[in-house]
């Protein structure tokens, strides 16, 4: 390499390594300390949240009505509060638009690490409308003067105080049955054993037989209403009876109907001495069963024979305590131009009357006094798992019995015989509501 190259190629390096030395010359001190200059703290304003919201209309949670338990968890955030007014007095409650003033219970849950947790409880809401509460500004306040700002929550809870309003039609179907139809103007509750009738706002029910009875109807947010299921047209099952209890008698009753009922309006002391039964259409004539209680004059071991159908009847129970007779025993005869099922005997009270096998004549001043006749009775249908059988007695004096049904005797006492009975068969999803509302009259002379 020459001289002159070589003076050109250091020139040129020297060029290159000037900024490399400028940047490191000019910086003679290096700093490793840092210095705060002020301290600066932001602070936020008391913050009031609602957490969770509960209901004790279980199942219906977002309706509710005076009955129910509103619960709210609200949490307030704010470490240094200096002023803390939330109390039932100062938070508020709206329906709507409304401002209503409801028991109120605040209870503290926890207070740690600036946060403070409470259940606000909400009872006797009255109005009707959408839930809302309403924390207002400035009930906390923080130690530098920041207050919480205004806050509305709507809880979509709907409270609704009005039981709802309904009305009713029976439409006959085929095979001589009625479809009973409840049309609500608002959603309604499941009733066991009736369909909802294509909106929840209607409830339907097909009848084979008639009957009278009330149900209940219950609304989302609680709220019941009183229906009578009132069934006139359903002819698919009949059930007909006649009481003879020393009146006339020129028909049967059937499905519900009081027999025997003059006894009762005239305050009579005349007892049942024989009742007379049949069923008619879609059931079969021995599906109903029975047994009595026979009080007779002349007491255990004893039989008589009827005044009229010449069947004979005995004290006691018949057939048994724990057997059955059906229209296909000898106790049938016909009555009224029907094949039926006699329970019992005309003659208990009758002067002169006596029995087979002791002739022991009924003096006149006992049988005046109508002492004597059926004291007892139970019923059950055999084969017929929808239904049930449901019979109430009256006794002279007592008034109407508790209702019984599927078997059950219904009794007084086996010395007091009743006056007068209704007898009704019913879906077994209807009994109890039937059993219900003919038990609103024991103890009473009441006649439909």
């Amino acid at each position: 390499m020459n001289k002159k190259v070589f003076i050109i190629l250091l020139f040129f390096i020297f060029i290159f390594l000037i900024p490399f030395y400028y940047q490191f010359s000019f910086c003679k001190y290096i700093f490793n300390d840092c210095f705060i200059c002020t301290k600066i703290q932001i602070d936020k304003k008391p913050l009031i949240e609602v957490l969770g919201i509960s209901n004790t209309n279980t199942g219906y949670e977002k309706y509710a009505n005076s009955t129910h338990l509103i619960s709210l968890r609200v949490k307030i955030t704010e470490k240094n509060i200096a002023i803390n007014n939330f109390n039932r007095d100062t938070i508020q409650i709206f329906i709507n638009n409304t401002h209503i003033i409801p028991s109120i219970n605040i209870g503290l849950i926890s207070n740690k690490n600036g946060e403070i947790l409470y259940d606000v409880i909400l009872l006797n809401l009255t109005g009707n409308g959408i839930l809302s509460i309403v924390f207002p500004e400035g009930i906390v306040e923080d130690s530098f003067g920041l207050k919480n700002d205004f806050q509305k929550f709507d809880t979509g809870i709907l409270i609704d105080n009005i039981s709802p309003n309904s009305t009713c039609e029976e439409l006959s179907t085929e095979n001589n049955k009625s479809q009973y139809i409840v049309h609500s103007n608002e959603n309604l509750r499941p009733i066991n054993g009736w369909d909802f009738n294509y909106t929840d706002f209607s409830l339907s029910k097909t009848f084979s037989s008639p009957v009278y009875y009330p149900i209940s109807i219950t609304d989302y947010a609680g709220n019941t209403s009183e229906v009578f299921v009132d069934i006139k047209h359903a002819k698919n099952i009949m059930l007909y009876y006649a009481n003879h209890n020393g009146y006339i008698t020129k028909s049967f009753d059937s499905n519900g109907q009081i027999s025997g009922k003059q006894a009762i309006l005239d305050s009579s002391s005349k007892k049942s001495e024989r009742i007379i039964t049949h069923l008619d259409g879609d059931i079969k004539n021995d599906s109903l069963q029975a047994r009595v209680f026979d009080y007779t004059y002349w007491g255990e071991n004893t039989r008589a024979i009827c005044n009229s159908s010449k069947i004979v009847y005995t004290y006691g129970y018949y057939p048994s305590s724990t057997t059955w007779i059906d229209i296909t025993s000898r106790n049938s005869i016909r009555f009224l131009n029907k094949i039926s099922l006699q329970l019992g005997g005309y003659g208990h009270n009758a002067t002169g009357n006596s029995c087979s096998n002791y002739k022991t004549p009924i003096p006149k001043e006992i049988a005046e006094q109508n002492l004597y006749g059926l004291s007892g009775i139970a019923l059950k249908l055999k084969d017929c798992e929808e239904y049930s059988i449901v019979y109430q007695i009256y006794v002279h004096s007592i008034g109407w019995l508790k209702t019984s049904s599927d078997g059950e005797e219904t009794t007084y006492a086996h010395n007091k015989p009743f006056s007068a009975i209704r007898i009704n068969i019913v879906p077994k999803s209807e009994k109890s509501h039937l059993m219900n509302y003919w038990n609103r009259v024991i103890y009473t002379n009441y006649v439909e």
